[in-house]
């Protein structure tokens, strides 16, 4: 079955903001032709590297947010470069970039001098604050985005002498590449009557500000902040932590929840018989809106649920707890998850042939499973420049001579 982005072109202009759009595509069948500077991307300086060597072909970050790409390095500040870049452009689908604002005008590669080439097609542009208002100019990163934008205020501890978190892994830079995708996606779907393509332009701060949870309705209902919680989302009340270290120097994220008189009693069997019940094994416990009460206003029961994990194994604890059809989980470091029996019943895991280090890579193979979409990595990300001859003399009819030429010159790479 074909995948479903499968006979698109897109044409990307990528940092490290909005790749990860870009990447999904290709995931799911697009061609993407990424036009990087003859330097290479920047997000191939990112680290960690293979064998921690700094090299711009063996960047893991570059490699998982670019797989399947094709590499057209060129010079897109000098005019030859220009002009091959809207010939590619003219007979594309998609446009993906996230140059700052004014700046393709000048280059005449902005959106009115493209739409009158190929009037179907899609120009993403993905910045830091739109295309207009007072903060174009602001320079930010990611971080930044989670603290202005506001999901940053909602993360980190409880204890409020801690400052908030900034949840690694470019959230802010994946959240608002997810909802290009989606614009994309639905542009598309309108191009289909139309016929005509269209300018999309994608806001971060914007994508950041949507993702607050109710921490904005709370305040504009009751003009109180959320606050921090330790592993939990943020409230407008403390909670104890649930982040409970087990028997074998691990964590569980358990919870009590709102027990019915079933699950309360096989809760307070199990601590019985790791000796742990202490005054859970009250009777007046077993009255539900005594106990709802507790869970609200009192530490007993969730001391009581820490004082059952502490006594076990970390994966006996997940698996007591689902058991009791609560939502108890192992906290996992990253590379644990390789080895999770789940995971690989699924094929969650595809392997991806990387011939610079001679062996194959474990990628994750998708957002979800879907047969339509199809999505998962077949071939890792490009090295610099290594498709430019190919794009160049294929797709835009150069001989290799003229391809030389432009090496030569350092227009192309």
């Amino acid at each position: 079955m074909p995948k479903v982005f499968e006979g698109f072109t897109v044409v990307e202009i990528a940092d490290r903001r909005n790749q990860f759009a870009g990447k999904l595509m290709s995931d799911s069948g697009a061609r993407v032709i990424q036009i990087e500077p003859v330097v290479g991307s920047p997000g191939r300086a990112v680290g960690p590297f293979v064998n921690d060597i700094e090299d711009h072909n063996k960047s893991l970050d570059y490699w998982w947010y670019n797989t399947g790409k094709e590499s057209l390095a060129i010079d897109i500040t000098r005019r030859p470069g220009q002009e091959l870049v809207r010939k590619l452009l003219a007979a594309a689908d998609v446009f993906i970039e996230s140059t700052k604002p004014g700046t393709l005008k000048q280059y005449r590669l902005d959106a009115e001098t493209l739409s009158a080439a190929n009037p179907q097609l899609i120009h993403a542009s993905l910045t830091d604050f739109g295309q207009d208002g007072p903060w174009i100019d602001l320079v930010m990163n990611d971080a930044a985005h989670m603290a202005l934008g506001g999901p940053m205020g909602n993360s980190g501890y409880s204890d409020p002498h801690e400052a908030p978190m900034h949840g690694r892994g470019n959230q802010a830079y994946n959240m608002s590449s997810v909802v290009m995708l989606h614009t994309i996606s639905c542009a598309l779907f309108e191009r289909l009557g139309s016929g005509l393509g269209q300018f999309l332009d994608v806001s971060i701060h914007e994508c950041c500000s949507i993702s607050t949870e109710r921490a904005v309705s709370y305040w504009m209902w009751y003009g109180e902040p959320f606050l921090r919680q330790t592993g939990q989302h943020a409230a407008p009340a403390y909670r104890p932590s649930q982040q409970m270290p087990t028997a074998d120097g691990k964590f569980v994220q358990g919870t009590a929840g709102r027990l019915n008189d079933t699950q309360w009693a096989l809760l307070v069997e199990a601590m019985t018989v790791a000796g742990v019940a202490g005054e859970l094994a009250d009777e007046k416990y077993y009255d539900p809106f005594y106990r709802a009460d507790q869970y609200r206003n009192g530490t007993a029961i969730i001391e009581g649920v820490r004082r059952l994990v502490a006594a076990l194994p970390a994966e006996e604890a997940f698996h007591k707890g689902q058991e009791l059809g609560l939502p108890w989980t192992v906290v996992r470091a990253p590379e644990e998850n390789l080895e999770i029996e789940h995971f690989k019943q699924r094929n969650f895991w595809t392997d991806v042939q990387h011939d610079e280090i001679d062996r194959v890579v474990a990628y994750p193979r998708g957002l979800f499973v879907s047969e339509s979409l199809g999505m998962r990595p077949e071939q890792r990300a490009p090295h610099l420049g290594e498709h430019t001859r190919t794009i160049l003399t294929g797709d835009l009819n150069l001989s290799d001579h003229e391809v030389d030429v432009l090496i030569e010159a350092g227009v192309a790479r």
